[in-house]
């Protein structure tokens, strides 16, 4: 069995905070922390890696918004707003601020479940395309590094493309070592011998000046 959504809340209204928490365990769902100020809020998010934040709009020292800001910085925790305000300025607001629902108080219980589901999903949803977009730098920085080494393999030992890359697996195999991390010592190899290649070269002489003509 799946474990239940966990939640933090931010509301310096205590009684709106505990009403939204005993909302919130009556669908089955986990309240990790309540607190009553944005930046315990943030500090909240980072520490516990809750499913949603819900964040109040109007609290003293960091406002729902400002915190909303913070958080999307470190993507993972949606950001659900429960306000009493509806102004189109501040959904406007709330969706640049990267907000993933936005619930105007009072807060009927199918809009919190309805809020909850859509903002967790979204939040898988772009977590499972960040971890995509992460798997295709990888796969393209481990191909550079492999067609690098094939040029290095194809120059010093005078091989083709398909010799290269051949001796490229093979080495792979033999030595049961990643084909893009053994690219990357033989990088590293050919720099350290063009470094010390550099090295051994003696400096030119330099050039003795021409004796001044005597003009006597």
């Amino acid at each position: 069995m799946s474990r239940p959504y966990r939640f933090v809340i931010a509301d310096d209204e205590k009684a709106v905070a505990a009403g939204l928490q005993n909302q919130l365990e009556s669908l089955g769902y986990e309240v990790a922390a309540v607190v009553h100020d944005g930046r315990r809020a943030v500090e909240l998010c980072r520490r516990l890696a809750p499913d949603a934040v819900f964040l109040d709009i109007e609290m003293p020292g960091l406002d729902g918004l400002a915190a909303a800001r913070q958080i999307a910085e470190d993507p993972g925790t949606p950001v659900i707003i429960v306000t009493a305000h509806g102004h189109p300025n501040l959904i406007d607001q709330a969706v640049e601020d990267g907000v993933a629902s936005y619930l105007l108080k009072p807060i009927t219980t199918p809009s919190l479940q309805a809020a909850v589901e859509v903002a967790v999903a979204r939040a898988r949803d772009l977590q499972t395309l960040q971890e995509d977009v992460d798997q295709l730098k990888t796969t393209l920085r481990e191909r550079k590094l492999i067609e690098r080494a094939k040029g290095i393999l194809m120059t010093r030992k005078q091989l083709s493309e398909t010799e290269a890359f051949r001796l490229l697996q093979r080495q792979s195999q033999d030595r049961r070592v990643p084909m893009a991390k053994l690219a990357e010592s033989i990088i590293q190899t050919d720099e350290l011998l063009d470094s010390a290649g550099q090295a051994a070269v003696p400096p030119r002489p330099a050039r003795r000046p021409a004796d001044p003509p005597d003009f006597e």
